[in-house]
C-alpha cells in the first residue's frame, strides 16, 4: 500500500439552481452559491488533497452558460484538484450542459466516457475511476465495468451516482440502481456515492462507502463526508458540517 496519506472532501446533489427555500434552508435565492462557499472554506480549513463532487452538482440543464462557469470556475480555483461527474438531474446526454470542454477549460476534472474512465492523481498515487450517466434509467449501471485495481501500490477510489437496492430485484425498481454487490466488487479504498439526501453508511465487508449527503435543500444531510485514506490508520471516514445563514446567502469570496 502506498505510503501516501490522501484527504478527501466528497459531496453530491449540490443542485445549484434549485431556487431550494425550506425552513431549515432560510432565505436564498434561485442560484445560491452557499455550498461553494462552504466547499471553499472547509477545503482550506482542513487542508482536503482532493476535493469529489458526485453528481447533480446542477439541478437541472436549463442553467445558463454563465452559471456554469462561474460554478466550475470556481471549483476550479479551490487550489486542489476537484473531480466532478455527472448526475440524474445534470445527465451527460445530448443536451448536456457539460460541452465543449467546459469544466476542462474552468480546470475541473469532468468524467465524460459512459464505459467509464480512470484518472490518477499524485504522481499516481491515486487511480480514481467513475462513467458518465448518459441516461437516467435501469439499465444505467454506476458502478458497472470498471476494471481490476490498476495498481496494488495505490489507492482506488470509484465514484458513483445512483439509487442502493440491497436485492436485484427490488421492488421499487429504481433508476441506476447500485447494490452491495457492485460496491464489493469494485475491490475499492473507497466508493464515493451520490444520489440520496441523506448521508449514509453503504459499505460492505471488504470496501468502504458512502453517501455524502446533500448539502443542502430537501431532506439534507446538511453534511460533507470528511475522508482520510491513512497508510496505517486505514480508510477514515468522517464529516463537517453544511451551516448556512437563515437570512439571504453569503457573500462571494
Amino acid at each position: 500500500m502506498t505510503t501516501r496519506p490522501i484527504r478527501l472532501l466528497h459531496t453530491s446533489d449540490v443542485h445549484i439552481g434549485g431556487g431550494f427555500r425550506t425552513p431549515d434552508d432560510g432565505d436564498h435565492h434561485d442560484h445560491c452559491l452557499c455550498p461553494l462557499v462552504v466547499i471553499e472554506q472547509q477545503v482550506k480549513a482542513h487542508a482536503v488533497d482532493l476535493m469529489l463532487v458526485v453528481g447533480d452538482l446542477f439541478d437541472h440543464q436549463r442553467v445558463t452558460r454563465d452559471l456554469v462557469d462561474e460554478v466550475l470556475g470556481r471549483l476550479g480555483r479551490l487550489g486542489v484538484p476537484c473531480v466532478v461527474i455527472a448526475g440524474n438531474h445534470d445527465v451527460h446526454d445530448d443536451r448536456s450542459i457539460y460541452v465543449e470542454g467546459v469544466a476542462e477549460q474552468a480546470g475541473v476534472i469532468f468524467i465524460d466516457d459512459p464505459d467509464g474512465d480512470t484518472v490518477k492523481l499524485f504522481d499516481g498515487a491515486l487511480h480514481l475511476w467513475a462513467r458518465s450517466m448518459p441516461i437516467h434509467d435501469r439499465s444505467f449501471r454506476p458502478l458497472r465495468g470498471l476494471p481490476p485495481r490498476p495498481d496494488p501500490a495505490a489507492w482506488w477510489v470509484v465514484l458513483g451516482h445512483g439509487h442502493l437496492e440491497h436485492t436485484e430485484d427490488d421492488v421499487y425498481g429504481r433508476s441506476s440502481p447500485v447494490t452491495p454487490a457492485d460496491i464489493e466488487a469494485t475491490g475499492a479504498d473507497y466508493v464515493a456515492l451520490g444520489h440520496w439526501h441523506v448521508r449514509t453508511d453503504a459499505s460492505t465487508e471488504n470496501v468502504t462507502a458512502w453517501y455524502s449527503g446533500a448539502p443542502y435543500g430537501v431532506a439534507a444531510s446538511h453534511q460533507m463526508n470528511l475522508v482520510d485514506l491513512h497508510p496505517v490508520h486505514g480508510v477514515v471516514v468522517g464529516s463537517v458540517p453544511v451551516e448556512l445563514p437563515t437570512e439571504g446567502c453569503l457573500p462571494a469570496q
